[in-house]
């Protein structure tokens, strides 16, 4: 690993500033490079991810656009165009070593993955979200800040679970019914 590698993002909204900051200040990346169409002081537009020059100097990129079904859109165009697409998993963050946590997800400061947890592709774990052990985040998921996602519970692909929102267990739900 380069220690100051240079990171792409695409997007520089809000949730992209802010990872930008964290690859910058925890990542190992000595500089950041966005690309966002509305952005006018972005280095280019989000079309621009296939320029060979930019490709060359960029070999890891992120996809920071809260939309969940656009970001899972583009981390699949920014891998077969060659990029990779690294998990970022803030040093604040507590995973279990059982956890599984596919390519383009991002884990912000006080999140907690639980156990045999499995965590998809491009998701977004916000600051102080649980996901307990053996739960099941599909791809594109955004557990927003302070959201729990309980013991055996599954969200949806390219759902979000809101603030504050706690997404049950199968059996919990099964015995409310009772």
């Amino acid at each position: 690993m380069r220690l100051f590698r240079t990171a792409l993002i695409l997007g520089k909204g809000g949730f992209g500033r802010e990872l930008g900051e964290m690859l910058l200040d925890c990542g190992g990346y000595g500089d950041v490079v966005y690309l966002d169409d509305a952005a006018p002081d972005a280095a280019g537009v989000l079309a621009d991810y296939l320029d060979p020059a930019l490709r060359e100097r960029c070999r890891d990129a992120f996809v920071g656009l809260g939309d969940n079904a656009l970001r899972l859109d583009w981390l699949q165009k920014l891998a077969a165009a060659g990029y990779r697409t690294p998990v970022f998993c803030h040093p604040a963050a507590e995973v279990c070593e059982s956890a599984s946590i596919a390519p383009g997800t991002v884990i912000l400061p006080f999140a907690f993955v639980g156990t045999n947890a499995r965590i998809g592709c491009g998701c977004i774990l916000n600051v102080g979200s649980i996901v307990d052990h053996d739960a099941v985040v599909e791809d594109g998921v955004h557990a927003a800040p302070r959201s729990t996602i309980k013991a055996g519970a599954t969200a949806q692909r390219c759902t979000k679970v809101d603030s504050g929102e706690i997404l049950r267990s199968p059996w919990e739900q099964n015995a409310a019914q009772q």
